[in-house]
């Protein structure tokens, strides 16, 4: 088994403990709706994505999907990084719940609870994520999967 350091670096930025606080940051400021758990399975593949830092970053109350699918290379090669970060997703959704920073509910929809712990976290994604809860407000999970072409998990 032979790493090199850059493999351990890449594995201490994609640790699912670096990577709640992330998720969190979405949920801190997403209007809630039903099965919006579904939600969490985008959030890192969109906000990691250097090609969409930009969009992010400019972003605004009056952002939407559709102004972020004006540009198509923002989702390029998105179902790809879902897969990538399912696992990853899933362990981060697991420690919020375990530190009861959120709840999910019976309808599959995620409350956010307590502070945003931010110490082991990337300042920009945990902003980042902030920004894509707005850019999603307003919109149905099923519009949102619809329209960044997503059939299913």
């Amino acid at each position: 088994m032979s790493n090199n350091a850059a493999d351990h670096i890449y594995t201490l930025r994609r640790t699912p403990f670096a990577l709640a606080p992330v998720i969190h940051s979405f949920y801190d400021h997403w209007v809630g709706t039903e099965r919006d758990v579904l939600l969490s399975y985008l959030i890192l593949p969109l906000v990691t994505y250097k090609p969409l830092h930009t969009f992010l970053q400019n972003s605004s109350r009056k952002s939407s999907i559709r102004t972020l699918l004006q540009e198509p290379s923002r989702v390029l090669g998105l179902e790809l990084r879902i897969e990538e970060f399912k696992s990853i997703t899933n362990a981060a959704l697991l420690i919020l719940t375990s530190e009861r920073k959120i709840q999910i509910a019976e309808d599959m929809s995620i409350v956010a609870q307590g502070k945003i712990r931010v110490e082991n976290a990337d300042d920009k994604l945990v902003k980042y994520a902030r920004k894509l809860a707005v850019v999603f407000n307003g919109e149905s999970v099923v519009s949102i999967y619809r329209s960044l072409g997503l059939k299913s998990l």
